[in-house]
């Protein structure tokens, strides 16, 4: 070592400090995207009235990226169900103004799957069974997740500044807000969003961070110091996405 630093000129120091950058620059950070604004959950307020879209189950799904110092994985959650109930403000035009009422979305937490291991099963088996275990979902006792809408408000001007990559929703029409219960733990969550409503098809988009702790998902939380200490944590923030396309379903008068 002392040979290589003699001949390289490098003082013992700036080793350090360099060796150091090099292990901080390598290790996996979680992703980079809008942090959902938790809060206690809110009173839920039905309003029946508008059109009552059923959610396209085959072409919707959840998404998520789970990260820790040595790696990441990523994967998807079915929705089972749901619906968006539609007050359509202007019928004139093809690009309907429009707000939404109610929406209820159910998610199948059993359906989990993990992407980035297709090329082995074995260990895409055991991760996901994992994830179904009391560490994680604990999809014994909580087989489903849901999210129960609150509001959902158009954004005039979007003055957030993004850094822009496949973690963040690009160019958000809307802010939502609504109540998701995870392991019978329901907190209220704001994120930004991206909608479309047109030729009776709703679509929405959305990408944001949350921490897992908050639902009681504490399996190596990064803040154990013993974990800490050896690099065995897993990030608490993770990267939540969906993608919902929503049809009509009945009328609600």
């Amino acid at each position: 070592m002392k040979a290589m630093m003699a001949k390289l000129k490098i003082p013992f120091r700036d080793l350090i400090y360099l060796m150091t950058f090099l292990s901080v620059a390598g290790c996996m950070q979680e992703p980079k995207s809008d942090n959902a604004v938790i809060k206690e959950a809110l009173p839920v307020e039905e309003k029946n009235f508008g059109i009552e879209y059923k959610i396209d189950t085959s072409n919707s799904l959840v998404t998520w990226v789970g990260t820790k110092p040595t790696g990441r994985h990523n994967g998807l959650i079915r929705i089972r169900s749901g619906s968006i109930t539609i007050l359509e403000e202007d019928t004139e035009r093809r690009i309907k103004k429009f707000s939404i009422n109610n929406a209820k979305i159910i998610i199948d937490m059993e359906s989990v799957k993990v992407l980035d291991l297709m090329d082995d099963p074995l260990q895409r088996e055991k991760l996901e069974n994992h994830l179904r275990s009391e560490d994680f979902f604990d999809t014994k006792t909580h087989e489903i997740a849901e999210f129960e809408l609150i509001s959902f408000e158009l954004i005039e001007n979007d003055s957030l500044v993004r850094d822009y990559n496949k973690y963040t929703i690009i160019d958000p029409t809307h802010t939502m807000s609504g109540n998701l219960t995870i392991k019978g733990k329901t907190f209220n969550i704001e994120v930004p969003v991206k909608a479309d409503y047109r030729n009776l098809k709703f679509e929405a988009s959305a990408k944001f961070n949350i921490d897992r702790t908050v639902w009681d998902i504490t399996y190596k939380d990064e803040n154990n110091p013993v974990a800490r200490a050896t690099d065995g944590f897993i990030h608490n923030i993770v990267n939540v996405g969906f993608e919902i396309i929503a049809r009509p379903g009945s009328s609600m008068e």
